[in-house]
């Protein structure tokens, strides 16, 4: 019994070893989670404008269109219990934070990491935010997350080549939906607003959405900072196949939600008629076109906000 033992010891050793080799590997990959945990390490305490949310602001507020010293804290598919993960990991920083923009979009108040095939991702906030809002240990390693030949592609990639995951710009940015590389916007809308839809009825995540938004405006309080709900604008495609009754319910919560609260304003740009074809990377995200409009508007708004407040909006 003992040989068999330590033959399989003996078996096992190296592929345990390259296993852990492989994620210290992948680990120091720069991807946008590590360089934004980083920024906002070092710079939050500048950080007037903190742009939070999905992929619908991740690609869609540019905070060089801003006056305010900006960044974007936005990811693909971050919900807003990690938005308010960001907001208070930093905490003890924020002394300049003046504006939170928090996303609430079509299917914002109806999901959560876990209610959708994007769940992988809790691996990205574990390890490189260090947020852990569960104890599922499954997310806390890159090498059993994925598939094997996509690990050792990327290894190979950035040491090999020096590609890294990064795929924003320096403020947060993500910069890969280019209006040169637009997608069918008619399809590409009538599949997003599809998998967007859910039942509303009984929803299991609503509740818990809600006692969100009360933390995220409780931080912003605190901080004498306000904050701007949007509903981010999309082609007229994902806009007209929309369930109605999930679009008015989050219309109505966000405008109710807001008028209670003195330091939360909320805009819904859904079917801002700002927007044209030409600013749509597909049905339902904007291109760097579009972003630029994006971003003056919710520059605008802010200007909008400090004028209604007798503040200086430089």
């Amino acid at each position: 019994m003992r040989k068999f033992i330590k033959l399989v010891i003996v078996f096992l050793a190296p592929i345990i070893f390259l296993a852990i080799f492989m994620e210290i590997l992948s680990r120091r990959i720069p991807n946008d989670y590590s360089y934004k945990n980083e920024y906002l390490e070092n710079n939050s305490d500048k950080v007037q404008v903190l742009i939070l949310g999905n992929s619908h602001t991740y690609y869609g507020i540019d905070p060089k269109y801003i006056q305010k010293k900006s960044f974007n804290a936005a990811h693909v598919s971050q919900p807003l219990d990690y938005d308010l993960a960001i907001l208070t990991k930093y905490s003890p920083k924020w002394s300049n934070l003046k504006y939170i923009i928090v996303p609430v979009d079509y299917f914002s108040l109806y999901s959560n990491i876990n209610s959708g095939a994007e769940i992988w991702r809790k691996k990205e906030y574990k390890i490189y935010y260090d947020i852990h809002l569960d104890n599922d240990i499954y997310y806390n390693f890159e090498i059993i997350n994925g598939k094997l030949k996509d690990h050792i592609s990327r290894v190979k990639r950035y040491y090999k080549r020096g590609v890294n995951d990064i795929s924003c710009d320096k403020s947060g940015w993500g910069t890969s939906y280019k209006s040169t590389e637009n997608n069918d916007l008619t399809a590409t809308g009538i599949t997003a607003a599809k998998r967007h839809t859910v039942n509303i009825e009984n929803n299991v995540c609503y509740n818990a959405n809600i006692k969100t938004l009360n933390e995220i405006v409780k931080f912003a309080e605190s901080r004498n900072a306000k904050v701007i709900f949007i509903t981010s604008p999309a082609y007229k495609t994902y806009v007209d196949n929309l369930e109605p009754k999930q679009i008015e319910n989050t219309v109505t919560t966000m405008t109710q939600f807001a008028s209670k609260n003195k330091n939360a304003v909320y805009y819904n740009l859904l079917d801002n008629k700002l927007f044209v074809n030409k600013d749509f990377y597909d049905g339902d995200h904007l291109n760097e076109i579009g972003a630029k409009k994006m971003s003056e508007l919710i520059n605008d708004l802010i200007i909008k906000e400090e004028i209604n407040n007798g503040l200086n909006s430089k």
